[in-house]
C-alpha cells in the first residue's frame, strides 16, 4: 500500500465482498462494520498520499472477536445478556492500538457464547462453520475469528484465549494463532471469562503476520520493534523438548501428522529431546475449577436476574460454578503454582516445548463428541487438555498448521517460557519457511 500497488479502499472492498459472499455459508461474523471500515480506509488512503506516518498495519483489514469493546459497533459477547450489545464510547485498549497502527476493523467475529465453549456453535447467532468442511465446527471460543482468516474474508483477527480459545480454532481451521505471555497484551475492555486465565492475542495466516500483529498490540517502543521481526529470528541454537503430555491419547491419524511434523522440525534447531512434566496432570481439573468459579463470579448478577437470556447449555455450564467451594478454588490455585514452577524447571533444560494442539480433528456440528481411534471423547475435555496448562502458567504458546487428517487441519503447538514470545514466534516462523501448510486454502465450497 505504501508503494501504491493496492489501495486500502480496494482491499476493504474486497474483504467486504468476500464476507457478503460467504457469510451465509460460514457465519464468521455477528456484525459487519462496512460503513466505518470504508470511511477509515479512505482516511488511510489520504494519509498514504500525503506520506504521513501510517503505522505498521497500514490498511490491513481486521476482524475483532465480539468480546472486545469497539466504538463503531455494539459488543454482544455472543450472547443476549446485553440485549443488542454493549455500546462503547472508546475501543478496548488493544483495539485502539491496532487502529493506531493502521488496521481497519471490518467486523465483529462470531464466538462461543461469552467465550465459554470450544466449538462456536452459538445458541443465539448460529454456528461459525469450518471452511474446510462446513459440517464440522470451527473450534472456539474464537471460532469466527479463525474462520474469517482461513476463508480469506480478512487477513487478520483478534482472539482471546482462556483455556485454548485462540489455539483450538487456529488448529481446527488451519491458521496460526498465538497466545502471548499473560499480561503482555491488555485485557481491559474485554468482557472477561476468567480474569486469571484470560489472554488476548493475534490470529493470522502465518507466524510472521502474528508477530506483526502482536507488535501492534503492544502499542510502541523497542519491544514492539523487536517483536515485529521475531518470526525471522534464528533457531539453530535452540534446544527443543517434545512434551510427552502434549502427545498423549491422540487419534492415530492426528498422531501420524504430528509425528511427521516433529521429524521435519529436527533440522531447524540444535537439538530435540523428550521431556516429561508430570505436574501438568494437575492443570486440566484445576483450570476447570478456576475458570468456572471466576466465570460465575462475573456473571452472577445476570444469572440471578436474567437467566433466560443465556443459551441453555452455556447457562448450565455457568451455573456449575456455584457448586465450587472456596477450598476447591484455593487448591486449584495451589495446583496452578505447581504447574508454573514445573514449567519453569523444564525450561531450564530446553528452550521451547512442542506437541499437538488437539488430540482429534474437529467435531461435527451436530455432535457433542470427537472421535479418538473410533471412541467417543468429550469435546471440551479433549480440546482443552493440551492447551489449559499454558493458560494456567501464563506462558506463550502458538498453534501452527502441520498437515491434515481426514481432510481437516491439524495444528502443531509451540510453547515457551514466560516472556519468550519472540522465541516461540521464531520457531513458528522457521517451521513455516520450511513447510507450506500455512499457505493452503480451503475449497470454495465444502457443503
Amino acid at each position: 500500500m505504501r508503494r501504491r500497488r493496492v489501495s486500502p479502499t480496494e482491499l476493504v472492498q474486497d474483504c467486504l465482498a468476500a464476507i457478503e459472499r460467504d457469510q451465509g455459508r460460514l457465519n464468521a461474523f455477528i456484525t459487519v462494520t462496512a460503513e466505518s471500515a470504508l470511511t477509515a480506509a479512505r482516511t488511510m488512503e489520504r494519509r498514504l498520499a500525503k506520506g504521513s506516518d501510517v503505522g505498521i498495519l497500514a490498511g490491513v483489514p481486521l476482524a475483532v472477536k465480539d468480546l472486545l469493546l469497539t466504538k463503531d459497533a455494539p459488543t454482544t459477547a455472543g450472547s443476549r445478556i446485553y440485549g443488542d450489545g454493549l455500546p462503547a464510547v472508546d475501543d478496548a485498549p488493544v483495539v485502539a492500538r491496532m487502529r493506531r497502527a493502521g488496521a481497519l476493523v471490518v467486523g465483529k467475529a462470531n464466538l462461543h457464547e461469552v467465550a465459554l465453549g470450544v466449538t462456536t456453535v452459538n445458541e443465539h447467532f448460529g454456528a461459525a462453520r469450518n471452511p474446510w468442511n462446513t459440517a464440522h465446527v470451527s473450534g472456539g471460543s474464537s471460532g469466527g475469528s479463525a474462520v474469517a482468516v482461513a476463508a480469506d474474508l480478512c487477513p487478520a483477527a483478534i482472539g482471546t484465549d482462556t483455556r485454548g480459545s485462540i489455539r483450538i480454532p487456529a488448529s481446527c481451521c488451519g491458521i496460526t494463532g498465538f497466545k502471548p505471555t499473560f499480561g503482555l497484551v491488555p485485557v481491559e475492555g474485554v468482557v472477561p471469562l476468567a480474569f486469571s486465565l484470560d489472554h488476548v492475542g493475534p490470529m493470522a495466516r502465518s507466524a510472521d503476520d502474528c508477530a506483526l500483529l502482536l507488535a501492534a498490540m503492544l502499542g510502541g517502543g523497542r519491544a514492539r520493534e523487536a517483536l515485529a521481526r521475531a518470526a525471522r529470528g534464528a533457531t539453530k541454537r535452540l534446544v527443543v523438548g517434545i512434551s510427552e503430555y502434549h502427545l498423549r491419547d491422540m487419534d492415530a491419524a492426528v498422531a501420524k501428522v504430528i509425528d511427521a511434523a516433529l521429524k521435519e522440525l529436527r533440522p531447524l534447531v540444535k537439538d530435540v529431546r523428550a521431556v516429561r512434566i508430570p505436574e501438568l496432570d494437575l492443570a486440566q481439573d484445576a483450570s476447570i475449577v478456576i475458570g468456572g468459579a471466576e466465570a460465575v463470579a462475573f456473571h452472577d448478577d445476570n444469572l440471578r436476574n436474567h437467566p433466560e437470556r443465556y443459551g441453555p447449555l452455556v447457562r448450565k455450564r455457568l451455573e456449575g460454578g456455584y457448586q465450587r467451594s472456596a477450598l476447591e478454588y484455593v487448591r486449584a490455585i495451589q495446583a496452578q503454582v505447581t504447574v508454573k514452577v514445573a514449567y519453569a524447571a523444564a525450561f531450564q533444560e530446553v528452550d521451547l516445548l512442542v506437541g499437538a494442539t488437539l488430540p482429534a480433528v474437529p467435531a461435527r456440528i451436530d455432535e457433542h463428541h470427537v472421535l479418538i481411534n473410533g471412541l467417543e471423547a468429550n469435546t471440551i475435555e479433549s480440546s482443552t487438555r493440551f492447551n489449559s496448562p499454558q493458560n494456567m502458567a501464563g506462558i506463550p504458546a502458538m498453534s501452527v498448521p502441520a498437515g491434515f487428517a481426514g481432510g481437516l487441519p491439524v495444528g502443531l503447538q509451540v510453547i515457551g517460557p514466560a516472556g519468550a514470545d519472540d522465541r516461540v514466534l521464531a520457531l513458528g516462523g522457521a517451521w513455516q519457511r520450511a513447510t507450506d501448510w500455512h499457505g493452503r486454502r480451503p475449497p470454495a465450497s465444502t457443503m
